[in-house]
């Protein structure tokens, strides 16, 4: 692909010899001449510099940094290769139709275009929607609705009832619809409580590898439209996660409890039950919150406080040590004089 023709694609102003043909992406180290690489961090600019890579995509302003090289000015240049990366990376799907050993029930609904691989299950009721990719080992419940354009790779469960929208990624291991974590205690004993609701996940939703959404006990256990959840992430019964969301590995949303729009949660962090937090909140890696958490705030740690709160206080907890010793010498000094 010629760098004009990149150029136009991303929507960036090429500096440099537009015939120049480009024939991968990679990084810095070990790219060739004939390769182009992403610059948008300053700290590898001593890598880019040493590439021999002769394409360059980076933000305006740099382009005086990078002599000898042909330059693509774009202002979101991570946007501008996600965009670029299907056209040398060509995605492998099944192909079209449906595999001879997957299971379709016979009053399944499958819409244009499927692509559905073997030992694939899909039980009486549920849809597929058109151009939806659905890899082998994949498991669709009764009465399972899923939309179009979907992709849900190897070894993902749906189970009955649930509700998938369009453009949804489901990456292997992904459950949707386990029953929720409910007993009661009676007897001396514990008791379940049946899960019958369900779970709704909305268009242009992402989850990662090993996640697992749960089915509401009654009612809906909702993932808002573009929001994207890593890997090993829980998310219990009852949740609502708001749209745009950001979940990061190894955290969990307990029962109940209400994430506003266009929050992100580090990694390793928590909510505990019946909780709100609201829109546009921050979490710091390994964040717990305990209380209901306001709108458009920063917070860390456990329990979650706002986050230059919660520096203070660790910059005062490492200075306990020598506060220690001062007053451990400063008793000294009273208990001699006092008995002088």
């Amino acid at each position: 692909m010629k760098l004009k023709e990149i150029a136009e694609l991303v929507g960036g102003s090429l500096i440099g010899d537009p015939h120049w043909e480009v024939k991968g992406i990679k990084e810095p180290g070990e790219a060739q001449e004939d390769d182009l690489i992403l610059f948008y961090h300053f700290p590898y600019l001593e890598k880019v510099l040493f590439s021999s890579a002769k394409a360059v995509i980076t933000k305006p302003g740099m382009e005086g940094k990078l002599k000898g090289k042909n330059v693509i000015l774009v202002d979101n240049p991570r946007y501008a290769f996600s965009k670029l990366v299907p056209y040398f990376f060509p995605s492998y799907f099944p192909e079209k139709g449906v595999h001879p050993q997957a299971f379709i029930h016979p009053q399944a609904f499958l819409g244009k275009n499927v692509s559905i691989g073997p030992f694939v299950v899909a039980e009486e009721g549920a849809t597929i929607g058109d151009d939806t990719v659905i890899f082998p080992q994949v498991y669709l419940g009764r009465n399972t609705q899923v939309g179009k354009g979907c992709i849900f790779y190897p070894q993902v469960v749906v189970r009955e009832n649930c509700w998938i929208g369009d453009r949804v990624i489901l990456h292997s291991g992904v459950v949707i619809g386990a029953d929720g974590f409910g007993y009661e205690r009676a007897k001396n004993n514990y008791y379940k409580i049946p899960q019958v609701g369900k779970v709704v996940i909305e268009e242009d939703v992402e989850i990662g590898a090993n996640s697992t959404v749960d089915r509401a006990t009654l009612g809906v256990t909702r993932i808002g439209a573009g929001s994207k959840i890593d890997n090993l992430v829980m998310i219990a019964h009852n949740v609502k996660i708001g749209k745009n969301v950001v979940i990061v590995a190894q955290s969990g949303v307990a029962g109940s409890t209400e994430v506003g729009d266009d929050v992100v949660m580090g990694a390793q962090s928590g909510i505990i039950d019946h909780r709100r937090v609201g829109k546009g909140v921050q979490m710091a890696a390994r964040t717990v919150v305990t209380t209901n958490i306001p709108d458009d705030v920063i917070i860390s740690g456990f329990p979650a406080q706002e986050h230059k709160k919660e520096l203070k206080e660790k910059a005062l907890i490492r200075k306990l040590p020598e506060l220690w010793e001062k007053i451990k010498n400063l008793e000294k000094t009273v208990s001699k004089q006092v008995k002088r």
